[in-house]
């Protein structure tokens, strides 16, 4: 009997979140993840700070809530598609570790602290874009690299 190989699991943050835009640039590449998880080579979880982050971000560049409403239900209904159904809640000892992190590193972003939290409590690598937490000796998957 062969033994199959471990699932590899990450983390997903916001990059991989606007990615299912269809006119996103990275679109290709969070399909092919997608597919991924799909087979079940590669376990996706996706961090509720990235949720808030994208919400943040639409709101920032003046989408109504209506609007912002649609796109979280269309990010919803993408990721259900391709059965993506866990979620990592935030909890406060990742706000605790977030602020050190930003202590020792003010380059780091707020919600970027708080994703690389998250991946050191699971000590699951982020699937992301972004190099700023490579540069924080966190393990990463390269989203580009796909």
């Amino acid at each position: 009997m062969a033994l199959r190989k471990p699932t590899q699991k990450a983390l997903v943050e916001s990059d991989f979140l606007f990615g299912l835009r269809s006119s996103d640039l990275r679109h290709d590449k969070v399909t092919a993840a997608l597919k991924r998880h799909k087979k079940g080579d590669l376990e996706l979880t996706v961090m509720s700070s990235a949720v808030l982050e994208t919400r943040a971000v639409m709101y920032s560049r003046g989408l109504r809530p209506a609007e912002s409403e649609e796109a979280v239900s269309l990010m919803d209904t993408a990721l259900a598609a391709y059965g993506v159904r866990e979620f990592l809640p935030v909890r406060l000892g990742d706000v605790v570790v977030a602020e050190r992190l930003k202590s020792q590193r003010p380059d780091l972003g707020f919600f970027d602290s708080l994703h690389a939290a998250g991946s050191k409590r699971l000590g699951i690598p982020l699937l992301t874009s972004e190099g700023v937490y490579q540069r924080i000796g966190l393990p990463v998957l390269d989203l580009d690299a796909l």
